[in-house]
């Protein structure tokens, strides 16, 4: 994004590598060296033998600093992450797991039972149970796709979202048994002649692969890169303590583990009463359950599989392992080992099981890069690995589209760790409507729903404190960027409707497009920007800037997907390793075969697993 900054010493940064574990007191690390300005306006020639731009294979992984004080056995860690990823016994209904949403290219390709009826709380796509067809997309259809003021020939607020579990009040586990008792409730909303039908998320599901490059995760960015142990709201919440036992007994403990975005993430996931839950059931109680279970016990596992082959059961499905030996080898032991139990009656590996759970996780999905795309081979100095026309596309990418104005980087977002050490985490800039505002770096308001049906990182967390870190910061709070002169109480700010910049690798095999899933083909989404986007007037105020006609030609819009799917890396499309995984029998899905490290069928791109 262009900012208005001048002054190259106008943001100080907080770095969390500075900051005490005793104290957690922030210190300044640096001040920005200067404001960045990317690359606009030149052909790919210019940029050299290797386009002078970087592959991700030279980007640094954020890895966390002290996750050692932790975790005891890093590998150990991955392989218990991807046995908890991709176990269907999870969820209160033992039939979902994270891989469920996030099993084509990192996210959802179902096209039954995926509509959410949005902020109408009105189904005009469809119904609950009812399937996709190509024909539906553009939610938002004009009758000339090159003019958002055109006559609009249908318009719908429906979300194509993740569908989870049936709506039900948690009973209790059987020990030994994958699904949990529960109590029916009736959906008034996800149900389908008087049967409650699965419940489906109010946004679509992005990515996980290179989640590891971000600074906050979830569309609202609600995921803290500081890990509290507990909860998705990091240093937010100061309750939010984990157990542990040195000896005498259960004594509750404060952590922060800095650069674990997708720790934060990952606990937010099992508490959802929607994605993965039945409502009232605890973290100790999926705990328990999973203790008392195979691992994996439902599904093939590959023996050739990456990381679990050497654990992969012969017999047929899954480990020869248990989760308290997978936690006792990866965790120290003082946050497992007890003969203490809670008030409740829980061991302490029970307790903790939101620690090992997202921090398992953070482990395996920072395997989960994709550098290895035929942009990063270009990158790299193999001028053969693009096309004449990708190479065209990525001029347009770079230049008149400005689409790496937010999509920056080699992780291609502005969201990334590496990015905002550059920027600052706020900023000021003028929006759409030409007046000046403070926004979230990496959040932006881009017109593609209107602003009140959905507010994004304007809204509130759990705790009822602002998602945005502009808000926070003009509340009096340390967000980690200072700027000059500082945030006043009463500045105006544009931080509504904005959503988290997602990378575009291997945004091919991603759709559907954007928070809403509302588009189905990348000519879809070329068309969008190339017109301006579709509430570009109703959303003026926070609206980022560069959402204007550019008027791309029909040749400029063919390179510009050309370009695109140049950042799709094979492995990810062919399920080869580290993107290799159990098998997985997906609710009004396929079922997935187990794959092992040299990979499987091709996922195809969302829209071509539609009917016309």
């Amino acid at each position: 994004m262009r900012n208005l900054r001048t002054k190259r010493e106008d943001v100080v940064m907080i770095s969390w590598f500075s900051v005490s574990r005793k104290g957690r007191v922030a210190h300044p690390a640096r001040a920005v060296a200067g404001v960045i300005f990317l690359a606009i306006a030149a052909p790919w020639a210019a940029y050299g033998a290797n386009g002078g731009l970087m592959s991700l294979k030279k980007v640094a992984v954020p890895e966390p600093s002290n996750l050692g004080t932790v975790v005891k056995d890093r590998n150990a860690c991955v392989q218990l992450g991807k046995a908890f990823f991709w176990d269907m016994q999870a969820a209160s209904d033992g039939a979902v797991s994270c891989g469920t949403c996030h099993f084509a290219g990192g996210a959802d390709q179902r096209s039954k039972n995926t509509l959410h009826p949005g902020a109408n709380k009105l189904f005009e796509k469809g119904a609950p149970n009812s399937t996709l067809k190509l024909s539906l997309f553009p939610f938002h259809k004009l009758s000339n796709p090159n003019d958002r003021l055109s006559p609009v020939v249908s318009d719908s607020d429906d979300i194509v979202g993740s569908q989870g579990v049936v709506t039900k009040n948690f009973g209790g586990i059987v020990l030994g048994e994958a699904e949990e008792t529960g109590t029916s409730v009736t959906n008034p909303i996800f149900n389908d002649g008087g049967v409650n039908t699965r419940q489906v998320t109010n946004r679509n599901t992005p990515t996980m692969i290179n989640g590891v490059y971000l600074n906050r995760i979830f569309w609202d960015g609600r995921g803290q890169n500081l890990f509290n142990g507990v909860n998705p709201n990091g240093a937010l919440d100061p309750a939010a303590k984990i157990l542990a036992d040195d000896g005498a007994g259960l004594k509750p403990e404060s952590i922060l583990i800095d650069h674990a975005a997708l720790a934060s993430q990952a606990v937010g996931v099992p508490g959802n009463t929607t994605v993965f839950t039945w409502k009232g059931r605890k973290f100790s109680d999926m705990g328990r359950k999973l203790l008392n279970l195979k691992p994996l016990g439902a599904q093939a596992v590959h023996p050739a599989d990456s990381v679990l082959g050497s654990v992969a059961d012969p017999s047929g499905k899954g480990l020869t392992t248990t989760y308290a030996s997978m936690i006792s080898a990866a965790f120290l032991p003082r946050y497992w080992n007890s003969a203490a139990t809670t008030a409740d009656g829980h061991s302490l590996m029970e307790a903790n099981f939101s620690l090992f759970w997202g921090l398992a996780l953070q482990c395996y999905e920072s395997t989960l890069i994709s550098n290895d795309s035929p942009f990063d081979q270009f990158a790299d100095g193999n001028a053969g690995a693009l096309t004449a026309t990708q190479k065209s596309g990525m001029s347009v990418f770079m230049g008149k589209g400005h689409c790496n104005e937010c999509h920056s980087g080699a992780e291609f977002t502005a969201e990334s760790v590496g990015n905002l050490a550059k920027t600052g985490l706020i900023s000021r800039m003028q929006m759409g409507n030409g007046k000046l505002a403070v926004y979230d770096v990496g959040f932006y308001n881009i017109g593609v729903r209107p602003t009140a049906e959905d507010i994004g990182v304007g809204a509130k967390n759990t705790l009822g404190l602002p998602m945005s870190l502009t808000r926070l910061a003009q509340s009096g709070a340390n967000v980690g960027t200072t700027l000059k002169p500082p945030i006043s109480p009463t500045e105006r700010v544009a931080v509504d409707g904005a959503f988290k910049v997602p990378s575009v690798r291997n945004v091919e095999l991603t759709g559907p497009y954007f928070h809403a899933g509302g588009m189905a083909t990348l000519e879809q989404v070329v068309d969008f920007y190339s017109r301006g986007g579709d509430f570009h007037e109703a959303n003026i105020d926070n609206l980022d800037p560069h959402i204007e006609n550019l008027a791309l030609s029909a040749t400029e819009k063919t390179n510009l997907v050309a370009f695109l799917k140049s950042l799709t890396d094979d492995r990810v499309r062919f399920a080869k390793a580290p993107f290799d995984h159990p098998q997985l029998v997906i609710p009004n899905g396929p079922s997935i075969p187990a794959v092992g490290k040299d990979g499987g069928a091709a996922t195809q791109p969302f829209a071509s697993t539609l009917a016309p």
